[in-house]
């Protein structure tokens, strides 16, 4: 989807190189690396890692990652129109997966955003490409995604350790039960 889409918050952009300093910013925060691989000393080559591969699946499928802004102020009035969310959205992984991946910037947590983004990924990956699967990933320790996951229409089809987190247990949740070797691909994944 290449040009914006509307939840009821949110307006969602495809992510694009011109977000990189948003998407830097929000990297650089410790908070954010509890939950990815790495450190914030991994900022820039995990924005152009996001970036290359949002590009990468939208030209080939139509879909990607988006960038999500803030239609209106919150509820709450914390956060003026135009806030920067976080990122969030399907890229391929195969012919027959989609990956489903958020990060959502601190200042944005506990407001139901991830669940509004995940949802918005969902639905556009069942209509676009209704027979693959949507798959996604986390870490036991990240319960409000997996919970956001969840609502979105996915459900826990594996649990397990983690193979890129030693000493972690990992989730997988998709939208339907992934074939065996589909499994076994995402399992050593995780």
């Amino acid at each position: 989807m290449t040009t914006p889409a509307f939840t009821s918050s949110l307006r969602l952009e495809p992510l694009l190189p011109r977000h990189r300093g948003l998407l830097l910013t929000m990297f650089e925060d410790q908070r954010v690396w509890t939950y990815l691989d790495g450190s914030p000393a991994d900022a820039e080559k995990t924005t152009t890692r996001f970036i290359d591969a949002a590009e990468l699946s939208r030209s080939a499928t139509g879909l990607g990652i988006w960038t999500a802004f803030l239609r209106a102020d919150s509820a709450d009035g914390r956060l003026p129109s135009g806030t920067f969310v976080g990122i969030g959205g399907v890229r391929t992984l195969s012919a027959d997966l989609w990956n489903l991946g958020l990060s959502i910037a601190p200042t944005a947590w506990g407001c139901g955003y991830a669940t509004e983004l995940a949802t918005a990924a969902v639905n556009a990956a069942q209509v676009s490409f209704p027979n693959r699967t949507v798959t996604a990933r986390t870490l036991t320790k990240n319960a409000g995604s997996e919970r956001a996951l969840i609502s979105a229409g996915l459900r826990v089809v594996w649990r397990g350790p983690s193979a890129a987190h030693p000493g972690e247990e990992a989730r997988i949740l998709a939208d339907r039960q992934p074939r065996g070797s589909e499994l076994e691909w995402l399992i050593h994944a995780s």
